[in-house]
């Protein structure tokens, strides 16, 4: 039949994988099994300006892996008969179904000498614009890595691989794994519990909490004194604005194919002049009056807003949105004893109207903080999960949430500053040799001096995205930008008179 198949053109049908009796089955919660997630398998790359005991990595990533619940990261993916997902883990984990695939290549040469890994990004004097991570996937995963969720589903791949670049003088560390294991939250609390590991100290690992019960479903099903209403639920697009929304959103597909990633290096004087400036803006709109606080998230968001508006044939109102970390914001799971390895990010909206995404930092700013700040208390985070748990009743679909006008330009926006992965990894117990030595180096031995991130596979619907990777060792910032050309070349403009 299989033959057959092939003869006529068609790849045979993929078969599920056979239970295994002796697994332990954990479930996959509620912000993990979205149709948006299901759609991604991400892989980050660490880069490393030493060189590095690959095998030890390796070791102690496998290790943290059998303790307690972490163990629920090295199992794998499976379909249950009612369509949902959950994770079948190997007791115990073996060297034929180990709990993290791993692959090594080491190439004997500096890594400056290599044609292409020495235009991976770097610290430069002035801000620039530098290429994004598409151009590196030769160092993000091996060759025949899983890329959809069907790669894992089908087959008994761990959900986590595990693929390390050595060269003489650095070492490129990759991990992937699909989007419905978790968040950037959970990366950081993967990162660290490695890092303790590593260094002996497995005791201090901190326990993975909610890992069989969802603490999201349990925060929004729990009895509160008054219920509030979701603030944004009269924004929401259905109906014929969600169809216009869609078409309009069509369109743009159609008349702009291309879109370029690329990542942007801002140092931490530029990005000090942006504050500076937004926060005069203000000071002139409110004639003196004491100045609202707004964070350098917000001016980066008005900043690289402003661009990609003005870039635009004809201004059009904005929503940004935003990942909510949920973990920050309800009271239950604050003073967590232990860490959420999941997804628990909601969506928060930013609206701006084309005339303040077209004139000064400072109202943008502004705008963007008032409405994150209304969103982001812990009754109407819990109103917005409300309705997600009404959505996911009758589908899975909760990007069909959409809150905006219906010819808005939507701009998502994360922002992983508060993860401070430059300094959660510290690899130092790996060290082998330093790669960089002398006054130009900035970073502590066996920390990243850079990483990126990218889904396995581009999906072209993917623009107006914006990623802020956080700061360095010297506190200038890394964002990773996927846009149109047009504002790109807005963004140079914005570069050069800086």
């Amino acid at each position: 039949m299989d033959a057959l198949q092939r003869l006529l053109g068609r790849s045979p049908a993929r078969r599920l994988p056979p239970p295994i009796e002796s697994d332990d089955v954990y479930p996959v919660h509620m912000l993990d099994d979205t149709k948006t997630l299901r759609s991604i398998v991400v892989t980050w790359t660490l880069c490393f300006n030493d060189v590095l005991d690959a095998h030890n990595l390796y070791a102690s990533l496998s290790r943290l892996l059998e303790i307690g619940d972490w163990r629920k990261v090295g199992g794998r993916l499976r379909l249950k008969e009612n369509g949902e997902l959950e994770i079948h883990v190997p007791r115990p984990f073996t060297a034929e179904r180990p709990a993290v695939s791993y692959t090594h290549q080491s190439l004997a040469m500096d890594i400056e000498d290599h044609p292409l890994a020495k235009t991976l990004p770097k610290a430069t004097e002035a801000p620039s614009i530098q290429s994004g991570p598409q151009a590196f996937r030769t160092f993000a995963a091996r060759e025949n890595a899983p890329e959809t969720l069907e790669d894992f589903v089908y087959t008994d791949a761990p959900q986590l691989s595990l693929y390390i670049t050595s060269f003489n003088n650095a070492t490129l560390v990759a991990l992937s794994w699909p989007h419905t294991l978790m968040d950037v939250m959970g990366q950081q609390a993967l990162l660290h519990g490695w890092s303790l590991v590593l260094a002996g100290r497995e005791s201090e690992v901190p326990p993975i909490l909610g890992a069989r019960e969802d603490a999201i479903c349990v925060a929004a099903d729990a009895p509160v004194e008054k219920e509030e209403e979701y603030s944004l639920g009269q924004k929401r697009l259905k109906g014929w604005a969600m169809a216009m929304f869609g078409l309009r959103f069509a369109g743009d597909l159609l008349w702009n194919r291309v879109v370029e990633t690329r990542t942007i290096f801002l140092p931490k004087k530029v990005v000090a002049e942006l504050q500076r400036q937004a926060q005069g803006d203000l000071a002139v709109q409110d004639h003196g009056a004491e100045k609202p606080f707004i964070s350098e998230g917000d001016v980066l968001t008005a900043w690289t807003l402003r661009a990609v508006v003005s870039s635009l044939p004809q201004p059009r109102p904005v929503a940004a949105l935003h990942a909510l970390n949920a973990r920050f914001r309800l009271s239950s799971l604050v003073q967590a004893s232990g860490v959420y390895v999941q997804n628990m990010a909601v969506a928060a909206f930013t609206f701006v109207s084309p005339e303040v995404a077209t004139g000064p930092l400072g109202p943008i700013a502004l705008e963007n903080r008032r409405h994150l700040m209304e969103q982001s208390t812990e009754s109407q985070v819990l109103a917005y999960l409300r309705e997600l748990r009404r959505e996911q009743k009758s589908s899975r679909d909760s990007a069909s949430m959409l809150y905006c006008e219906s010819n808005a330009l939507l701009m998502p926006f994360t922002n992983w500053t508060r993860a401070d992965f430059f300094k959660t990894a510290d690899f130092s117990p790996a060290l082998v040799r330093a790669g960089e030595t002398g006054e130009l180096r900035s970073n502590p031995p066996g920390t990243m001096v850079f990483h990126h991130a990218q889904s396995m596979r581009q999906s072209p619907t993917v623009r107006n995205v914006i990623v802020v990777l956080g700061k360095d060792h010297d506190d200038n910032y890394w964002l990773t930008g996927t846009l149109l050309p047009p504002a790109w070349a807005k963004i140079e403009e914005g570069l050069k008179r800086m």
